[in-house]
């Protein structure tokens, strides 16, 4: 019996600057929203590397949004010039 397969996309990180601008727009947010949810469970099965923190409406190739789990890099520090 072979093991099953996951259709799932690759997980992807956005830049902090990237999500917040999704945000604001309300196409993306935090977890807890659906934290206790099939969706959230799901997403912990097929993208071992997600950190389970934030969720995105992302474009698949044929340009239909889809609700994934995503990564958000950290702020990078300013340096004073």
């Amino acid at each position: 019996m072979s093991a099953p397969t996951t259709t799932a996309h690759p997980l992807q990180t956005l830049p902090r600057e990237d999500y917040a601008r999704l945000e604001q727009r309300g196409l993306a947010g935090l977890v807890p929203a659906i934290l206790d949810s099939a969706v959230a469970e799901r997403w912990r099965t097929d993208y071992p590397g997600w950190r389970g923190r934030y969720w995105a409406w992302i474009g698949d190739e044929a340009g239909v949004l889809r609700l994934r789990p995503i990564n958000v890099t950290r702020q990078r520090a300013q340096r004073a010039a």
